[in-house]
């Protein structure tokens, strides 16, 4: 069955499919696996952003970019990106959240993490009243308003994840199964300085974040990249925690969810005062994204682009954790998908599309899609001659599927193009195959997307032409943002070159095309879309 599967894909599609055993095989398995082992090696660091790992890592992908035939945007390869970096002093900060009860028993990134993003060398909080704001949502829209007009400055917010779980008249009330970016932790410390207050907890449940507390359970112990947000303290708690403060509040979590997911909802004191004390280095520092492009062909669209995008950077090194491994490798997230991005542009540069086509390497996604922010912000071309983006991150690593997942596909004409290959190569296009997630808003594509550029993610398929003897999706969990994110004897990237191989055709067809892609109407982003091309 896998001979046979492999020969009649790697004939129909102009990539390979599975390996090199077929004369057609131009993306391979192994292709993609030799770059992957460069980018993911332990001389890499991590991969953090601003960093000499990353410096090493942009490095080599210029030179990959350079190799294959790609041209530089401009006199370079290389686009920095300005970032402030802030790096707590945990050894010199505390924290302190009393209650009823007396203090929560606190462990430092095992069932709390927390930092500082107000550019500050040191903040101080003290007794400090901490009030719950349901999901801090407000939603004119649904008519939905956590806040109630309360007068809540200066005080610490807790929030709950994801958005409110609300059906009216059968139907979900926000996204149902699929995450808005209501639902996203960004909104909530966003909601949080809107209101001026001096903090925010995020309340963690694997369920409402589909993933485990380990996941950002660090994030106060690493660097962290500035956002739009400036607020004195920012935290994550996990469950067990949040049922202590819930209990003396006369409840346990269960019960904050479902006071949480009424319309007269309104914040509510917790009794718990929080006192911290945080120290923080503060520093300007430069990262670094790398681009390359193909020229168009065509004199009336050749400045026009299609831009793909891959985020090189990781999680760097962290010498605080247990163990012997202190090296967030970042093979699946993202080395494969930059070593994917490039596998595909060799082909591109031989495939003499019309419009242009630019490949992206961007920086600083761990930190909040600041690469690709910067990216779109700061364009090395218009930002209107940009016509669609394509992203990929942590692509398909074990084995071939007979379907292939995009968010975007029923976004926008991208999608719909992809899915007119993949049926054509008898496979099955599906939509985002965890919409409770929220990946539209996780990874750069939003970038692109919240200025009305159509986008793409491409996901990884979950129906596997031969059975695994594991769970993917509890193999990725178990791996993902950890040490253990390396190299692993059960990849089979035969399915990530198949892959590229549909990505690459649906791409030309988009530069190709005489209309370039929209989205559907009545789409969020559609108005950002007639704004930036000046359409009616």
């Amino acid at each position: 069955m896998r001979g046979h599967l492999s020969l009649t894909l790697c004939t129909a599609l102009t990539v390979a499919a599975c390996g090199t055993d077929s004369p057609e095989a131009t993306i391979t398995a192994e292709g993609i696996l030799s770059d992957v082992e460069v980018l993911s090696a332990d001389d890499m660091e991590g991969r953090g952003a601003a960093t000499e790992g990353e410096e090493r890592a942009t490095a080599f992908i210029a030179q990959r970019f350079q190799e294959i035939g790609l041209e530089p945007v401009g006199d370079s390869y290389f686009l920095p990106v300005e970032l402030v970096g802030l790096e707590k002093n945990t050894d010199a900060s505390s924290l302190t959240i009393q209650g009823p009860s007396g203090a929560l028993p606190l462990s430092n990134d095992a069932n709390i993490t927390y930092w500082s993003t107000a550019e500050k060398p040191v903040v101080d909080l003290t007794d400090v009243p901490v009030v719950f704001v349901g999901y801090g949502v407000e939603a004119p829209e649904y008519d939905w308003d956590d806040f109630k007009g309360e007068d809540i400055a200066g005080k610490v917010l807790m929030f709950l994840n994801n958005d409110p779980q609300v059906e009216e008249d059968g139907q979900p009330l926000f996204g149902g199964d699929a995450r808005t970016y209501y639902g996203r932790w960004t909104y909530k410390f966003e909601q949080a300085q809107k209101h001026g207050a001096a903090g925010a907890i995020v309340v963690h449940t694997t369920e409402s974040a589909s993933y485990q507390f380990s996941v950002i359970g660090n994030t106060g112990s690493r660097r962290i990249w500035q956002r739009t947000y400036m607020l004195d303290f920012l935290s994550w708690a996990d469950s067990s925690t949040v049922e202590l403060v819930a209990a003396d509040m006369g409840t346990d979590l269960a019960g904050l969810f479902d006071m949480a997911a009424q319309r007269d909802f309104r914040p509510v004191d917790t009794g718990y005062r929080l006192s911290a004390h945080i120290e923080t280095e503060v520093e300007r520092v430069e990262a670094t994204n790398v681009a390359g492009m193909v020229r168009g062909t065509d004199a009336a669209l050749a400045d026009e682009y299609i831009v793909f995008s891959s985020h090189h950077d990781h999680l760097g090194m962290n010498p605080s954790i247990e163990g012997d491994d202190k090296i967030f490798n970042g093979a699946l997230d993202n080395a494969l998908g930059v070593a994917s991005m490039t596998a595909l542009a060799e082909l591109m540069v031989d495939a003499a599309p019309r419009r242009s086509v630019m490949f992206v390497s961007v920086t600083a996604e761990e930190g909040g899609l600041l690469g690709s922010g910067a990216f779109v912000e700061n364009p090395p071309v218009p930002l209107p001659q940009i016509v669609a983006n394509i992203n990929i991150d942590s692509p398909q690593p074990f084995g071939i599927t007979s379907d292939v997942a995009a968010i975007g596909l029923v976004m926008n004409t991208l999608g719909e193009t992809l899915a007119a290959v993949a049926d054509e190569h008898g496979l099955r296009a599906t939509g985002d195959p965890n919409p409770a997630a929220g990946s539209f808003y996780r990874s750069d594509q939003v970038s692109f997307a919240k200025a009305g550029i159509p986008a793409l993610y491409l996901q990884a398929g979950v129906d596997y032409v031969e059975p695994l003897d594991f769970d993917p999706r509890a193999f990725r969990a178990q791996h993902y943002h950890q040490v253990s994110d390396e190299i692993h004897p059960e990849w089979d990237l035969r399915g990530a070159a198949r892959d590229m191989g549909l990505l690459l055709e649906t791409a030309l067809r988009a530069a190709n095309a005489d209309e370039a892609p929209r989205w559907v109407p009545g789409h969020e982003f559609e108005e950002e879309w007639k704004e930036l091309y000046g359409k009616n």
